[in-house]
């Protein structure tokens, strides 16, 4: 029940008695929503559970159904009491009181978008998974010895057997607990490769924006399906400032009367996106064909600017080409062909995609 208004569900336990609407079963889900009516008002804090079960009520009842962002009810985040009933009055309490144009409110993602972003989550626990078992290793192997391996000499599997069987003694009890970390970082490529999997078919089922996003240098599978999972179309953006802000790549401002400080980028934002599109911004460094954005890169490095201030001023630029390219329903032509395009399609596992909305492609 966590997240769902204790509040209201109290108020609505008590025109039902043959059912525990305390129970968020499908069935205690189906009592709930068959005692809203019109004008009754329902409101949640954010999270996968809250989408889910937002979905469902907007489309089976008459009730208006509104999710409010947990990272700015400053009201519950900072209270001392973290129970579901206090939560729960707290956002009753807010919604009584603060103007309606002030409340913090988020968009209910698609059911395929929720599911594109549990599978992201899932791949970056993997690879968080992975990385702690190559270091794993790499203490075995230090503490035995053989400080001198590095961490890229143990990316892969064939590479990890190798460098067990020639460093450590079958016999002992660090060869056997170099294989299980190994076995375990064997595990975490796979499932990897798996969630890339899902990723693609569901890209596949966004063709458009894809395409549109896919053609914008330094944007691959992973930063692409953030995108998608996260913004969607954009149409909820009304200028590239509004999307720039949500990902978090706009500075910080601090304003009282006549004073007003800019600070440095925030970072208050959507963190999967921000994370994906600042490495993809970097990596334009290493393009071998010339474009805008890899000019306005190497310009910004002889200016003496720092790489991760550098990353963050293309990833802005990225950022505002892609929703306007989404607008306009057009692609990336900076390099003057599509061929990189069509490279950067088949090399992610995309070449399926149906292209025939462009005629640029076909």
């Amino acid at each position: 029940m966590s997240g769902i208004s204790y509040f209201l569900l109290k108020t609505y336990q008590k025109r039902t008695s043959d059912i525990n609407l305390w129970d968020m079963d499908p069935a205690g889900r189906f009592a709930f929503a068959g005692t809203l009516k019109e004008g009754d008002l329902v409101v949640m804090e954010g999270g996968t559970s809250s989408y889910n079960f937002a979905r469902e009520l907007m489309l089976h009842t008459p009730a208006e159904v509104i999710v409010l962002n947990p990272g700015k009810l400053h009201i519950i985040y900072e209270s001392q009491c973290k129970t579901d009933k206090q939560d729960a009055v707290k956002l009753a309490r807010y919604v009584r009181d603060t103007n309606r144009e002030n409340w913090v409110t988020l968009q209910v993602p698609s059911k395929d978008e929720t599911d594109l972003r549990s599978v992201l989550n899932s791949y970056v626990a993997a690879k968080e998974a992975r990385t702690r078992r190559i270091n794993q290793l790499h203490a075995i192997f230090s503490q035995n010895g053989y400080p001198m391996l590095k961490k890229s000499d143990l990316a892969s599997n064939d590479n990890r057997l190798a460098a067990i069987d020639a460093c450590l003694d079958i016999d002992s009890v660090a060869y056997d607990l170099a294989i299980t970390a190994e076995s375990a970082a064997s595990a975490c490529e796979a499932n990897i490769e798996l969630y890339k999997d899902m990723m693609r078919k569901a890209l596949l089922k966004r063709p458009k924006e894809t395409i549109i996003w896919m053609s914008i240098p330094g944007i691959g599978l992973i930063t692409a399906a953030s995108l998608v999972a996260y913004t969607g179309d954009c149409s909820r953006f009304y200028t590239p400032a509004q999307l720039r802000n949500y990902i978090a790549l706009v500075p910080k401002i601090d304003q009282s009367g006549t004073r007003c400080v800019i600070g440095r980028t925030s970072t208050f934002g959507c963190k999967p996106v921000r994370r994906n599109i600042i490495q993809g911004a970097l990596s334009i460094e290493k393009l071998k064909s010339d474009c805008p954005l890899k000019q306005a890169y190497m310009s910004l490095r002889e200016q003496g600017r720092k790489r991760q201030l550098i990353g963050v001023k293309i990833a802005n630029k990225m950022i505002t080409i892609g929703w306007t390219l989404l607008r306009k329903g057009e692609l990336y032509n900076g390099f003057g062909d599509y061929s990189l395009l069509r490279r950067k399609l088949n090399e992610a596992g995309l070449g399926a995609i149906d292209c025939s909305m462009f005629n640029e492609l076909n």
